[in-house]
């Protein structure tokens, strides 16, 4: 099921201020960017290719997914071979800004290295 619209109004407003931390000049080079995708939400690394620097790869390291029968966010990371899975202590969270909180702080430097 979908996320209700007064949630996805403050998930919205979270990520942004997440993706606009990044500073101006460096933003040519590396940006933050989220999809949605159904109930989750997935945060995404963009930066210019090595070898063609006109092209971009994309990088997706965090995923939020909502579950809306108990109204509650759980948080997974990616490994390297493009699997999910869940992140430890973060299911069933109250509160979006939580999660992404854990994500910006990264204790594990499992998210943002």
């Amino acid at each position: 099921m979908p996320i209700p619209e007064l949630e996805l109004a403050r998930v919205k407003r979270a990520l942004d201020q997440f993706c606009d931390r990044i500073p101006l000049h460096v933003r040519p080079e590396l940006t933050n960017l989220y999809r949605f995708k159904g109930n989750a939400v997935v945060l995404i690394e963009r930066r210019p290719c090595f070898r063609d620097p006109t092209r971009h790869t994309e990088h997706e390291f965090a995923k939020f997914v909502y579950n809306q029968r108990v109204g509650r966010w759980s948080l997974r990371w990616r490994d390297r071979n493009a699997r999910w899975h869940a992140y430890d202590g973060f299911q069933n969270v109250p509160h979006f800004r939580d999660v992404l909180a854990e994500v910006a702080s990264d204790p594990t430097g499992i998210f943002l290295g």
